[in-house]
């Protein structure tokens, strides 16, 4: 049986490695902490229920760090993390429609969750009530600060697309918060 003894040239590139993966670790540990809250709070206006924000952003986060090798290279990791915790949504979207409908059909009561509110001025409510994609392109717009461009990007849609929704959830919004339009 032979034995290998560590050369030279090994341990530096273990070592050079190692710290590597340190930094890797500590620019991650970095990112979260500086996207996680506010993701979270962004997402719970659009899926009107914190926890089930938290746990989509928590997903992603978790995806990014078992592929942070290849996150890390990305030119905007926290925009694949954002897409990815919006893809989880809109897949609990689908299973808390599918659930309630079958819910219906069997004649039982849903539960409620409670909700998170936002601000005291109606606003939370007023968003809950737009269509789903305005109020996810209003909260990226608005609350995440994403260009047009990004959030076209992020939903996979076209510029257009994002624009008519940002427009009609602005006329929406206008309408509800400002008296002065109804007239």
């Amino acid at each position: 049986m032979t034995m290998s003894i560590p050369t030279t040239a090994n341990t530096v590139e273990h070592i050079g490695r190692r710290e590597q993966d340190e930094l890797a670790q500590a620019r991650f540990d970095e990112l979260f902490r500086a996207h996680q809250p506010r993701l979270v709070d962004a997402l719970t206006l659009v899926a009107g229920d914190r926890e089930v924000a938290a746990d989509a952003v928590q997903e992603a986060f978790v995806k990014a760090h078992l592929r942070w090798r290849r996150v890390s290279r990305y030119e905007d990791p926290i925009g694949w993390v954002r897409r990815v915790a919006i893809n989880r949504l809109k897949d609990e979207h689908r299973r808390s429609r599918r659930k309630r409908a079958a819910i219906e059909r069997l004649g039982a009561e849903p539960s409620r969750h409670e909700e998170t509110h936002f601000a005291d001025d109606g606003l939370d409510e007023q968003l809950r009530r737009l269509p789903r994609q305005q109020r996810l392109c209003v909260v990226l717009r608005y609350l995440e600060d994403l260009s047009v461009a990004e959030i076209a990007a992020t939903l996979g849609v076209a510029e257009g697309t994002v624009k008519s929704n940002l427009h009609d959830a602005r006329a929406r919004l206008r309408a509800h918060l400002d008296p002065e339009v109804q007239r």
